[in-house]
C-alpha cells in the first residue's frame, strides 16, 4: 500500500496505450484478479481490513461501454468467488465474504434501491415482453456469466425485502451451474445493481461511470464505498449514520430471518486500484469537472498507514490519445508512464508485435478502408445504394461460402454522427433498401435477395434493460438457409454510443455516412469491426460539406498516418466555469465523506466555521491547484472562492427555527437543504450538479400561428389566444 507509485510526489498513472482490439480489457481484468486476491490474503494493514470492502474502482464515461465490461467482469468474478469457495476450508484468510461485483451507474439504468427493484420485478410479471419499464432495470444481465444460460425476469429475478436483497440466480435446469438457486442459496450469481445496496454490501469490484460521482454529497452512504464505516449488520451489512438509528433488527414476519444486533466495527480499507478506461473521453466540459472532483476522490481513497500515506494505484488505458502527460497531470496531479515502454524495434515491443508487411496481410488480416464521394448526386441516394450492395453482395457470399467468414458480413453496421440522420437512414432502410432488396431485380445485377430486414439500433433512445438484449443479438450468426426463432440482426444503426467497448468478434463491415468530428472517434467507432475476420470499412462523404470533401481528397495519406491525427485534448479543472460549477460539490462531498460525525443529512448544521479540519481542506484543494495551473493567482482565488463558501454556509447555519441539511427530502416539514439542485433556477454558489454531464437547461421555443412580430423597441406581452395557443402546443 505505500509503494512510491501510489502516492506522494512519485506516484504515477499507467497508461495501457494499446490499439483498439489488442486486449486492454483483458489485461486490467487480470491485474484486477490479482489485486482481489492479495488483498484478501494481506488481511488488516495499518489498522484497516482488507477482508471486506471496494478492492479496485473501474470507471467509464458512457451508458454502453459501463454495462458491456459489467458484462465481461461478471464471468471474471464467478471464477473469482468459485475459487475462494474451495480455498476456504483450508485458508481462512479468504473470508467469508463473497467476491461480488457492483454497478453504479445513472438513476435511468439501474434501481436507486430496493423497493424500485421491487416495481420493476411486479411491473415485469404482469408484462407480456417481460420488461418492467424503461428505466432502473435490475435485470443487466441477459446470460449467465458462467454458464450463458439465458436469465428471465420472472423466473431468476428475486428481492428479499427483509434483508434489502435483489438477488439474480442462474436458471440452469440441469443445476450444474453453481450459481443456482441450489448451487449459491440466498446469494446467487455475485452481482449487486441496486445503489442502496451497493453501498451496504460494498462489492469488491465496482463498475461506475465518472458521472456518478457527482452524487457523492448529496448521499451520506457513499462513504463505504471508500471504506469509511462504522457499523454493520449481519444481515443487510454496512449501515451509514442515517441508517436504522437502532441498535438491532427485528425478527422478520415470515420467520426466515432470527433477530440481529448492529455491531460497530472498524473501518476498510479504501480501493487499492483505480482504472480508467477510455481515458481520452475524459477531457472538454467533462474532463474538467472530473479533474475537479478527482481532488475529493483522490483524499477519500487515501489513508494513514503506519505514518505514510497509502492511495490507490491507478491505472488508464485508451488507443488514442495525444498530449497524454499533460491530461493525467490535469486529471490526477501524477506523472505519466506508458505501458508497453518504447524499444529498440518499434514494431515490436515484445508484448505487441504491428503486422503490416506484404507476408502478414494473409495471416493477419486487418481493415480495408475504402471512400466513396459522388458529387452532383443526393446523399441518401448514395447510401441506398450502397447499403444495397453490401447487403446483397453478403447474402451471394453467404450462400457461395457458407461459414464463419461470410457470416461476418451479414450484419451490416451503419454509423452516423448524429440522431437526426440516423432517424433518416433507419426511414430509408425499412422502405427504400428493404423494396430493393427483396426480388428478383437484385439478383439480375449480380447480387442475392434479401427478405425481411432485421434492423435495430444502439443510441442513447434504448433504454437500460434493451441494451443488453441487443447485445445479446448481434453474437447470433446468419444461416443460410434460414430458420425460424431468434433472427440475427441484418443492419444495426448506430451512434458514437458503439465506438467504444463493444467488442462482437463476428462483425465484419460497415458504413460511415459522414467524416466523424474526431479521429479518435473515427478510429474508435470502425474498430468495432474485423477483429476476427477481414474488415471493410466504407466512409461515404457528403461533397457539399467541405470538412468531407477534404478528406476524401486526402483519403489515402489521412489513413496511412490516421493516428498522427489524432487531435490533442483539453482538460482544465481548475478554470473559474469549472470551479463554479463545481467547488461547492468538492468541498462538501470531502467535509460529508471525510468524518463520520458530519456523515449524516442533518450533519450540516453540526460543522464549525472554526473547524481546523476545514482548514485542511481549504488548503489542499488549493495547493492541488496551484500544482495544476503552475499559478499561485489561481490557488489564491480557489482559496477565497472557498472561504466565501464556508462563511456562507456559516450564514445558514444561523437561520434560526429551521433544520439545515445537505439535501431536503419531499416531505421534509422545517429542513431546509444547503445543496440546491439545477433546476433551471439562476445557478448559485450552492448549486451542485446531480451529473457531471450537467448543462443549461434548454430553451422551448413556441412560434405564434400568425409568424414572429416585426422588431419593436419595446416588448409586449402576448395575448391570451397566444397563451393558449402555447398550452395547446405543450399539452399535444
Amino acid at each position: 500500500p505505500c509503494h512510491a507509485e501510489r502516492t506522494g510526489d512519485e506516484g504515477l498513472v499507467d497508461l495501457l496505450f494499446f490499439p483498439t482490439g489488442g486486449g486492454k480489457t483483458e489485461a486490467y481484468l487480470g491485474l484486477t484478479a490479482f489485486t482481489l486476491a492479495i488483498r484478501r490474503l494481506q488481511g488488516e494493514v495499518g489498522g484497516r481490513s482488507g477482508a471486506d470492502g471496494v478492492a479496485v474502482l473501474m470507471r467509464y464515461t458512457l451508458r454502453l461501454l459501463t454495462l458491456q465490461q459489467f458484462q465481461r467482469a461478471a464471468a471474471l468474478m464467478c471464477a473469482c468467488e468459485l475459487l475462494r469457495r474451495d480455498r476456504l476450508p483450508a485458508d481462512p484468510r479468504w473470508g467469508t465474504t463473497p467476491f461480488r461485483i457492483g454497478l453504479w451507474v445513472g438513476r435511468k439504468s439501474t434501481p436507486t434501491n430496493t423497493n424500485q427493484a421491487i416495481d420493476w420485478v411486479q411491473r415485469a410479471s404482469r408484462s407480456p415482453t417481460g420488461s418492467g419499464g424503461a428505466t432502473g432495470s435490475p435485470m443487466q444481465l441477459a446470460r449467465c456469466p458462467w454458464c450463458s444460460t439465458d436469465l428471465k425476469p420472472g423466473r431468476d429475478l428475486k428481492v428479499d425485502k427483509d434483508r434489502g436483497r435483489t438477488l439474480l440466480f442462474c436458471g440452469d435446469t440441469t443445476g450444474a451451474c453453481a450459481f443456482t438457486g441450489k448451487g449459491s442459496p440466498g446469494e446467487g450469481l455475485p452481482v449487486v445493481v441496486v445503489d442502496s445496496e451497493l453501498y451496504r454490501l460494498v462489492p469488491s469490484l465496482v463498475i461506475a461511470t465518472v458521472d456518478k460521482f457527482a452524487l457523492m454529497p448529496w448521499i451520506g452512504a457513499t462513504q463505504a464505498l471508500f471504506g469509511r464505516v462504522s457499523r454493520r449488520c449481519p444481515r443487510h451489512g454496512y449501515l451509514t449514520p442515517d441508517d436504522h438509528p437502532e441498535s438491532s433488527h427485528p425478527r422478520s414476519r415470515d420467520g426466515k430471518h432470527d433477530a440481529v444486533k448492529i455491531e460497530p466495527c472498524g473501518p476498510l480499507r479504501p480501493p487499492d486500484l483505480v482504472i480508467q478506461d477510455e481515458l481520452h473521453l475524459i477531457a472538454g466540459p467533462l474532463g474538467s469537472l472530473v479533474g475537479l472532483y478527482e481532488t475529493a476522490i483522490d483524499q477519500l481513497c487515501s489513508w494513514d498507514n503506519l505514518g505514510h500515506r497509502a492511495g490507490p494505484k491507478l491505472i488508464a488505458s485508451t488507443a488514442t490519445i495525444r498530449r497524454a502527460r499533460l491530461q493525467v497531470d490535469r486529471l490526477y496531479a501524477r506523472d505519466l508512464a506508458v505501458f508497453p515502454p518504447p524499444a529498440l524495434d518499434a514494431r515490436d515491443t515484445f508484448f505487441s508485435l504491428q503486422r503490416d508487411r506484404p507476408q502478414d496481410a494473409e495471416r493477419k488480416p486487418g481493415r480495408r478502408y475504402l471512400g466513396i464521394c459522388a458529387p452532383g448526386r443526393r446523399f441518401k441516394s448514395v447510401l441506398i445504394r450502397v447499403y444495397i450492395a453490401m447487403l446483397g453482395s453478403a447474402q451471394k457470399l453467404l450462400e457461395d461460402h457458407p461459414g464463419d467468414q461470410a457470416d461476418a458480413y451479414m450484419t451490416l453496421v451503419g454509423y452516423f454522427n448524429s440522431l437526426r440522420e440516423l432517424g433518416g437512414t433507419r426511414r430509408i432502410v425499412e422502405d427504400d433498401v428493404q423494396s430493393r432488396i427483396f426480388g428478383r431485380r437484385i439478383e439480375d445485377r449480380g447480387f442475392k435477395a434479401r427478405g425481411r430486414l432485421e434492423v435495430d439500433e444502439l443510441t442513447s433512445r434504448r433504454t437500460a434493460d434493451e441494451i443488453p438484449r441487443v447485445l445479446d443479438k448481434l453474437g447470433v450468426q446468419h444461416e443460410h438457409p434460414r430458420r425460424s426463432g431468434n433472427y440475427p440482426i441484418d443492419v444495426l444503426l448506430a451512434t458514437n454510443m458503439i465506438s467504444v467497448g463493444v467488442d462482437v468478434p463476428r462483425l465484419g463491415a460497415m458504413i460511415v455516412a459522414g467524416q466523424p468530428k474526431s479521429t479518435s472517434e473515427y478510429i474508435q467507432a470502425t474498430s468495432r469491426v474485423g477483429r476476427r475476420f477481414p474488415g471493410l470499412v466504407l466512409t461515404i462523404f457528403n461533397w457539399a460539406r467541405p470538412r468531407d470533401l477534404s478528406h476524401y481528397e486526402t483519403f489515402e495519406h489521412y489513413h496511412s498516418t490516421v493516428y498522427r491525427q489524432v487531435e490533442a485534448l483539453s482538460v482544465t479543472p481548475f478554470a473559474p466555469m469549472a470551479l463554479r460549477r463545481g467547488l461547492t460539490g468538492v468541498l462538501a462531498a470531502m467535509v460529508r465523506l471525510g468524518e463520520t460525525e458530519f456523515n449524516r443529512n442533518g450533519g450540516a448544521a453540526t460543522i464549525s466555521r472554526t473547524d481546523p479540519r476545514l482548514a485542511e481542506i481549504v488548503e489542499m484543494i488549493a495547493s492541488r491547484a496551484e500544482n495544476r495551473a503552475n499559478d499561485r493567482n489561481v490557488a489564491d482565488l480557489v482559496r477565497q472562492e472557498l472561504e466565501h463558501r464556508l462563511d456562507q454556509w456559516k450564514q445558514q447555519q444561523d437561520i434560526p427555527q429551521r433544520d439545515l441539511v445537505y439535501s431536503r427530502g419531499r416531505s421534509a416539514g422545517t429542513q431546509v437543504g444547503l445543496l440546491n439542485e439545477p433546476d433551471g433556477t439562476p445557478w448559485t454558489d450552492f448549486t451542485v450538479p446531480m451529473s457531471m454531464r450537467d448543462v443549461e437547461p434548454s430553451i422551448h421555443l413556441v412560434l405564434r400561428e400568425n409568424g414572429i412580430a416585426a422588431v419593436s423597441d419595446e416588448w409586449e406581452m402576448p395575448t391570451r389566444d397566444d397563451d393558449a395557443a402555447a398550452d395547446e402546443v405543450d399539452g399535444g
